[in-house]
């Protein structure tokens, strides 16, 4: 059966691709954080599969989620982000200043979520959680609107009331007191009017603590809610970084305060990218990667299993033979420098699914063009994926793959551009500490010799480069081997997936030899 009448790798974008779920390969990150009490962040490089993670959770909870847990999905991709920036406490840290607007977030979903389980199962609201619903309910719309349509204008509405403080009686009848004006106010208008601002801080902290003593009844019989938060990095561009970094940094912070508390039955999730939670003003960052994370990572073996997990698919959809080795899949058992084709494809990724999709969709692709060539005699069929049109696929793979690193550094890292222009100017596959400085300055006469090295770390951490240990002739790169550090050596070699883009070539080529 001719392969291209099948054969399938999915969409390389989860938040694209409609049959996530038909064939989504769980390497045990979900299962991991789960049924860790401490944990709350699920970290990965960007195309590490965070988002098809979040979207399998969520539309899988009920095999997931198998003790009755509550699950609340939060995607940010149409968000008011702004409106952060109005209910900070400037008095407080970097790292607090948006910590209680998320905990407002948070809450409102919880008992939001806990009052709709309750009257589910037929059993009465607990007094204090019904208490706090009718109260949002006054204030925002009833039944209380979407968390996306209150962090809006209906949140704004609240710089123009009085809401009673923390020892507010709302299971008496303090409530009905409480008048909401109507009529419309705009973001500018409380963001620059001191006093509607205050009074829209000190509402949202009033609330907060009416919401906190509600959810904090909560029980061994009560169901754990997860929060989950997905897509946190929508507003992360040039213009907005150094606002994003100090509205994730909240987020982050106030998930730590909330999973440390109510007995582990409020457990808010963060689906972020890695290189952004390296750069956030955290207290204690790099305690809470390793007590409070996990790290979405991959190795050969779960690499293999999602593309076989996604080509089975497709082969059983239309009455292919189903592939049990991944060898089976190709035209040749061994490419250049006798290397099987999957190890030729893997070490031209960061070891992420979304890269190997790409190379080999592109693959799929090169040999449809063949197949279809309008010069060619007669029409050519393939049994197998051709290796000969890998290569093919490498140039727009590899221009692919600079552009993910750009895109996913160039914000934090604007720098990344120049070191890329350095390493192409170059013209080598290798490069030594002293020829990087020198590339560097050509550039940009303000690069010096002490800015080498720190480059040179950053390069390494991201894969772009690797490194010799001792006597070995094996390159390590950090995203095959995530436990190897930098070391300073006499040579660094490029990575695979880069050669094509940056059109390097090997020393003995451009010697001669």
């Amino acid at each position: 059966m001719n392969i291209l009448e099948w054969i399938d790798f999915g969409k390389v974008s989860a938040e694209r691709d409609d049959l996530l779920s038909q064939y989504f390969y769980d390497n045990q990150v979900l299962s991991s954080v789960i049924s860790s009490p401490s944990s709350f962040l699920i970290l990965g490089r960007k195309g590490a599969g965070k988002t098809a993670v979040f979207q399998f959770l969520r539309d899988n909870r009920g095999t997931i989620l198998t003790n009755g847990e509550i699950l609340i999905p939060l995607s940010f991709e149409d968000y008011n982000w702004s409106i952060h920036a109005i209910l900070t406490n400037e008095a407080k840290a970097e790292s607090l200043l948006y910590k209680q607007s998320w905990r407002f977030v948070i809450l409102v979903e919880c008992v939001k979520a806990y009052s709709e389980w309750f009257k589910g199962k037929g059993r009465a609201v607990p007094k204090k959680i019904e208490a706090a619903e009718r109260l949002l309910e006054k204030l925002f719309d009833s039944p209380i609107p979407s968390i996306y349509q209150i962090v809006g204008r209906k949140l704004l509405s609240l710089s123009r009331i009085k809401l009673p403080g923390g020892g507010v009686d709302l299971e008496g009848g303090e409530l009905d007191s409480i008048n909401v004006e109507s009529g419309e106010i705009s973001f500018e208008q409380v963001r620059q009017d001191a006093g509607l601002k205050g009074a829209l801080s000190e509402n949202i902290e009033n609330l907060i603590s009416i919401l906190e003593r509600a959810l904090s009844e909560a029980d061994e019989k009560w169901p754990t809610v997860f929060v989950c938060f997905d897509r946190v990095d929508e507003a992360w561009d040039s213009v907005s970084y150094e606002t994003s970094k100090r509205v994730i940094a909240g987020l982050v912070s106030a998930a730590d305060s909330i999973n440390a508390s109510y007995k582990g039955k409020i457990r808010p999730l963060v689906f972020l990218r890695e290189d952004i939670f390296d750069v956030l003003s955290i207290n204690d960052a790099n305690k809470l990667r390793e007590d409070c994370g996990a790290l979405l990572h991959w190795n050969k073996p779960s690499l293999i299993n999602m593309l076989l997990r996604r080509v089975n698919y497709f082969a059983k959809q239309k009455g292919a033979p189903v592939m049990v080795e991944i060898d089976n899949l190709f035209d040749k058992s061994e490419m250049r420098q006798r290397a099987k084709p999957i190890n030729y494809l893997i070490r031209r990724t960061m070891m992420r699914p979304r890269d190997i999709i790409s190379l080999l969709s592109r693959t799929v692709s090169s040999m449809r063009e063949k197949s279809e060539d309008p010069f060619a005699d007669g029409v050519q069929e393939f049994q197998h994926i051709e290796c000969e049109s890998i290569y093919a696929a490498e140039p727009g793979y590899s221009e692919w793959l600079k552009q993910e690193i750009i895109d996913e550094w160039g914000v934090q890292r604007p720098e990344i551009r120049a070191l890329l222009d350095a390493l192409q100017n170059n013209g080598s596959t290798s490069i030594t500490q002293d020829a990087l400085t020198r590339e560097l300055i050509k550039i940009d006469s303000r690069y010096s010799v002490s800015d080498t090295n720190r480059h040179l770390r950053f390069l390494f951490d991201n894969s772009v480069i690797g490194i010799k240990i001792g006597a070995s002739t094996e390159w390590k790169y950090k995203c095959f081997y995530p436990s190897q550090g930098f070391v300073e050596s006499d040579e660094y070699r490029v990575h695979d997936g880069l050669v094509r883009v940056l059109n390097l070539t090997e020393p003995r080529e451009r010697d001669g030899g």
